[in-house]
């Protein structure tokens, strides 16, 4: 390895400089960075040092690198632009300025007549190098830029520790001890909470059969008897015989005398015949009288006018009592019914002209006229004539309505004008009665239900009123 020549005898070594020395040289070396100022009113309004070798853009919008509020730049202007290692100068001939390149401080104007700035378009373009500087006058603001050493970086301002304090001076002891207790007792009201045993409902499956026979109740056994009812018609003969009810004898038992067989039936039917007259309405039907039929409820005198008539609809019905063949019977004095007696064995419903039932007279046929009197007085922007075509195709909904009320009173008749209102969407919403010389106050409630359900067409300039006069007449 060479040796490193020793430095003659008696000679100084040269003393090294001081650290901020030595990082002002280092400074210096680096290239020189563009100082711009903005001047507007006769005030610095802003200036600023451009760090970052990029293009420098002036104008209104916010968009720029600096924001110049002049109606003399456009919305943005591109005024220093970046060149290989230095910037150029861009103008136009609305500006005016001096810049001093190297010994000599030219105006823009005569840069231009020594050829030092060459024409792109409508914009000069002029050359800078480090020692440039000067200003650009854009109607009320000036621009001021020069070239200068970056500063060093300043420090990032920080207080002293004893300001500053530390992480456990700003915390606030007291909230955070509050917070501690809430969460232990939550936690703690948890660990409570899975430590219980709890009651739990049984499942039928885990109960001994023992208790299940305590909780669930067996359903009663329900035995359904077969109750043979005797049919009219068949003799003593024929059931000794098995053919009665289309079944085959079976084993004959011990035999029974007639006597005994005809007493055994005769108590059978008396039974039944109880029975059945206490059940539902034959029990009302049976429950007075001598003969216990409904002929004999208005016996002795007239209660009251309707039950004559309904009673009367009904047609008698009553028990028969004693006799072979004994059952429900038609009364032969009464209004319906034949007088022809249905057994009461077999418990059958009774077919038509067995048990009467009395026959209704036929209801009277009524037919009313409706009409409109005059045509509607509309107040709105509706034709009338609208209002009444469609009125009278809806006039057989009304005319139900009065005929449904002649059947009560064939002699009504009269005038009633009915006032509606039609909403902006063409319904109905109000019905109201100016004049009723009807008198039956259920025909205009008809007529009301009726027309409220109906729609127009819809009016162009809001809701409209509408009075209506209809004319009542029973037709002959």
């Amino acid at each position: 390895m060479p040796q490193q020549p020793m430095p003659p005898a008696g000679a100084q070594r040269r003393p090294m400089p001081p650290p901020h020395m030595q990082m002002q040289a280092a400074l210096l070396a680096l290239p020189k960075i563009l100082r711009i100022g903005i001047i507007q009113g006769g005030k610095i309004v802003e200036e600023r040092l451009v760090r970052k070798r990029d293009n420098v853009t002036v104008g209104q919008s916010t968009k720029n690198t600096f924001v110049v509020p002049t109606e003399a730049l456009p919305r943005s202007f591109l005024l220093f632009e970046v060149t290989g290692p230095t910037y150029s100068l861009n103008f136009t001939d609305g500006m005016d300025g001096r810049v001093s390149l190297g010994d000599q401080v030219l105006s823009l104007a005569d840069i231009k007549q020594q050829g030092r700035a060459h024409r792109r378009g409508m914009i000069w373009h002029l050359p800078l190098n480090d020692k440039s500087r000067g200003k650009v006058v854009v109607g009320d603001a000036t621009i001021l830029f020069q070239f200068v050493s970056p500063p060093p970086p300043q420090p990032r301002p920080q207080l002293p520790p004893s300001v500053r304090g530390s992480i456990a001076q700003s915390m606030d002891w007291a909230l955070i001890a509050i917070l501690g207790l809430s969460l232990l007792g939550h936690f703690g009201f948890i660990a409570y909470l899975r430590t219980v045993d709890w009651a739990r409902k049984p499942n039928l499956e885990d109960v001994p059969d023992r208790f299940v026979s305590m909780i669930v109740k067996d359903k009663p056994l329900i035995i359904e008897k077969k109750v043979e009812i005797e049919q009219p018609g068949v003799g003593e003969e024929e059931k000794k015989k098995g053919g009665g009810d289309g079944k085959k004898a079976g084993p004959k038992g011990p035999q029974k005398s007639a006597e005994d067989l005809a007493r055994e039936a005769a108590e059978r039917r008396a039974r039944l015949a109880e029975q059945v007259s206490r059940m539902g309405v034959l029990k009302i039907l049976g429950s007075k009288g001598e003969d216990g039929n409904v002929a004999d409820v208005l016996k002795g005198g007239d209660p009251g006018g309707d039950q004559e008539k309904a009673f009367a609809e009904i047609g008698g019905v009553g028990v028969a009592k004693g006799g072979e063949g004994a059952g429900l019977r038609g009364i032969k004095g009464g209004t319906g019914g034949t007088g022809k007696s249905v057994g009461i064995g077999g418990l059958r419903a009774a077919g038509v002209g067995e048990g009467g039932t009395g026959v209704k007279g036929p209801e009277r046929a009524v037919r009313g006229v409706v009409r409109a009197e005059a045509a509607p007085d509309v107040d709105g922007s509706l034709d009338p004539s609208i209002v009444a075509k469609e009125v009278r195709q809806r006039l057989g909904a009304i005319k139900a309505c009065y005929e449904r009320a002649l059947k009560r009173n064939p002699q009504l008749g009269g005038k009633i004008m009915v006032r509606f209102e039609i909403s902006q969407v063409g319904k109905v919403t109000r019905v109201e009665s100016e004049q009723d010389t009807v008198g039956d106050p259920e025909v205009f409630a008809c007529i009301r239900q009726t027309m409220s359900m109906w729609h127009f067409t819809a009016p162009s300039g809001g809701s409209v009123q509408v009075a209506y006069p209809f004319i009542f007449q029973a037709a002959q």
